[in-house]
């Protein structure tokens, strides 16, 4: 449930993409939403000290109804001195540094305590047109940001021609599939990247579900040097306590590896599909709408993450469906 929960955006993208531009310009059209803005690295946004109303432990309350601060203690713990009495805000932006990974940060967001009180609404990976396909070749991170985007704001269009445009939508297409590209201007875009709905159980469930991403899915199984994503479909259903215990050692084994999972699964003897997500090693599990009368009951899977090989995976859930 999203009800009275607060939203969480992370913004990333390599050095000099553009992020700042985006934030500044989410505030900005934005006025009737407060804001609190966690910066990886504090200074990034020059901060106007005629705007500060109070400073305290970094963290700087604005005249515009917006706080701004620092990470510069374990996110739980600035997330715990947020929610005090002291703060009122209502969407979290988290600004990354150009070299971070973003599941690291959205990893605090999916299952635990936290999902109380925030909710993860997705990613945005700032790409720099000129400059990403060589970002992309040369810096592991880069290749992170972008294949863990939920959408990707394509920046700078007007300094490629059409061809290198073209060029570069096709190298991203192939780090990332799934994502909304967006093709911007100084970061400016129509799209409400506030609501993504990224993970959203019924979202993705409509998603994963649609026949005509499960036919584009099929494609999906790709690599880039070390980083691999996996999809399955199949129609055998899942035996609940095998698939808990086999996705728990996953994790627990592989969860650093394993930057997102995402699926749409058929358990034996539940009316309901079942939708899993995890990221890193952190995970949640929800009831999603019931199977109707003469659905194809089916499970759809994506695995996106490093060195993780598809036969390992499909053995893995092969054994998840066998009795005894």
């Amino acid at each position: 449930m999203k009800k009275n929960k607060i939203p969480v955006t992370i913004i990333t993208g390599f050095l000099g993409a553009g992020k700042t531009t985006l934030l500044n310009d989410l505030i900005e059209n934005h006025p009737k939403k407060k804001f609190a803005v966690i910066e990886n690295e504090f200074g990034d946004i020059p901060i106007d000290q005629e705007l500060v109303v109070s400073a305290e432990d970094n963290i700087f309350e604005l005249s515009n109804g917006c706080i701004c601060c620092s990470l510069n203690t374990e996110l739980g713990e600035l997330l715990s001195k947020l929610m005090s009495d002291k703060y009122e805000f209502n969407h979290l932006l988290i600004e990354t540094t150009g070299i971070a990974e973003p599941d690291s940060i959205a990893s605090a967001f999916i299952g635990g305590n936290k999902e109380s009180t925030f909710y993860l609404d997705g990613t945005v990976c700032l790409a720099d047109a000129p400059n990403i396909e060589q970002n992309l070749m040369e810096r592991g991170e880069a290749v992170r940001q972008v294949s863990f985007a939920d959408a990707i704001l394509l920046n700078k269009i007007d300094l490629v021609s059409e061809k290198e445009l073209e060029s570069v939508k096709t190298v991203l297409r192939k780090e990332n599939p799934d994502a909304l590209i967006l093709e911007t201007t100084h970061g400016k875009t129509d799209h409400d990247l506030l609501n993504l709905n990224a993970y959203d159980s019924q979202a993705l469930e409509n998603k994963l579900l649609n026949p005509q991403y499960t036919l584009r899915i099929g494609k999906y199984d790709h690599h880039h040097d070390d980083l691999v994503a996996h999809s399955f479909e199949f129609q055998e259903p899942i035996i609940p306590e095998k698939f808990e215990h086999w996705i728990t050692m996953l994790l627990f084994l592989s969860g650093s590896q394993l930057y997102r999972i995402k699926g749409v699964l058929h358990l034996e003897g539940e009316s309901h599909k079942v939708i899993f997500q995890s990221v890193r090693s952190s995970s949640k599990i929800e009831l999603g709408t019931k199977w109707g009368d003469g659905e194809v009951r089916k499970s759809m899977i994506v695995f996106i993450g490093r060195n993780i090989k598809r036969e390992y995976l499909e053995k893995g859930l092969k054994g998840c469906m066998k009795k005894g």
